[in-house]
């Protein structure tokens, strides 16, 4: 089976941020299940793609554009440069599957792509919400704020519809389609990708986070608790502004809360440590006493939450902060709150300083992680992509 993914923002072969990293999961997934995977980018978004999918997997490009100070995702279907090398994959190399990622493009695509090839919408969340904590990001322009939602939502809105096959990837956004889109639910299907890190074995922990802390020269007696997120994603800027003007303050200097991520800054502010750019997520985690995860707006699936999960690292979070993640019990896997306040702070101070807490959310983790194994993964993948073949 001969599938095009469409990814028209940021690049799905160098996973720097969550949806990349979703992305760049699924395809190494198609790769190793022998199916046949071409990539469509923005010559923008060309950087340091991943070498081994790059020689399996055939990679387009299509020049942007820029409209209003907007980046051309957004005006994809009006991209004559888009249109163009589109049709020309279509025409020469016998594509089974498009799937587009975000919904920016898929009308024009639908009109270009007909029968007998399938054409999947894959949603990384609800665009309109999104859309909402868009307009905090200072390069938004104003004058398209008033219409900038209603614009979103009825654009998704028609691609739901004319979409043959619908991805979410929580169980929260399928049902606002359902809901409010008025989708039939038996074209939506759940496929959960997670964390892009493979499980290690943790029985000498204490040792790995020593080893962690000395490759990123972080200290080596203090409470470490990380949170890591890319920028400039919205949710990520108002979680980093958080824990930096409201949780680090409050929680003085009994923990050292250790922020990273494409784009974040280098800084030391009082009990605040921006380390910029992790290249091997692993020590990251690996360091940690524990995580925050105080994600307050956004729709989706939190990838930075499987991380976690995957390597076993006791976190606290907000209820949005776990979209998406369905397994969890508060107080048994991680502790769970429904907004940032008083009990949130708590707990942070309780995971700072009861050692048998962090201990007993590790082991039950640990447990909880076989839920996100490699071969489980692949099964799932394999499965959902094998039926279209029927489809």
């Amino acid at each position: 089976m001969n599938i095009l993914i469409i990814y028209p923002h940021g690049n799905a072969l160098n996973p720097l941020a969550g949806a990349e990293t979703r992305i760049w999961n699924v395809i190494n997934s198609l790769v190793r299940n022998k199916f046949n995977v071409f990539i469509l980018h923005s010559i923008n978004s060309r950087g340091s793609e991943d070498s081994n999918l790059r020689k399996i997997c055939k990679v387009f490009y299509y020049r942007d554009l820029n409209f209003f100070g907007l980046s051309d995702w957004y005006f994809t279907d009006l991209n004559p440069f888009f249109i163009r090398k589109l049709l020309k994959i279509i025409r020469n190399c016998k594509i089974d599957v498009v799937q587009i990622e975000f919904p920016w493009g898929f009308i024009i695509s639908k009109l270009l792509v007909k029968r007998p090839i399938i054409l999947i919408y894959d949603s990384l969340g609800v665009e309109s919400e999104f859309m909402k904590i868009s307009f905090k990001h200072p390069k938004f322009p104003r004058l398209l704020k008033p219409l900038a939602v209603f614009y979103a939502k009825l654009y998704e809105r028609l691609v739901c519809r004319l979409a043959d096959i619908i991805i979410n990837v929580s169980e929260v956004d399928r049902s606002f389609f359902i809901e409010k889109y008025k989708i039939d639910k038996k074209k939506t299907f759940l496929v959960q990708i997670p964390s892009s890190i493979k499980s290690i074995n943790l029985i000498n922990i204490e040792f790995l986070r020593k080893e962690s802390r000395k490759k990123l020269n972080l200290p080596l007696n203090n409470i470490i608790a990380i949170f890591h997120g890319g920028l400039p994603h919205p949710p990520n800027q108002e979680a980093i502004d958080i824990i930096i003007n409201k949780i680090a303050p409050s929680i003085n200097n009994d923990v050292l809360f250790v922020l990273a991520g494409y784009n974040t800054k280098v800084f030391r502010k009082n009990n605040v440590l921006g380390i910029g750019f992790v290249k091997d997520l692993k020590d990251l985690l690996l360091s940690a006493d524990f995580a925050i995860v105080p994600i307050i707006s956004g729709s989706g699936m939190r990838v930075k939450c499987s991380d976690y999960i995957t390597l076993a690292l006791p976190f606290i979070s907000t209820k949005k902060g776990i979209e998406g993640i369905d397994f969890l019990e508060n107080g048994v896997d991680c502790l769970i709150y429904n907004t940032i306040n008083k009990n949130f702070l708590e707990g942070i101070r309780l995971l700072t300083k009861n050692k048998d807490l962090r201990e007993l959310l590790h082991k039950n983790l640990v447990e909880k992680s076989k839920l996100l194994d490699y071969k489980k993964i692949d099964r799932r993948i394999l499965k959902f992509y094998s039926r279209l073949c029927e489809y």
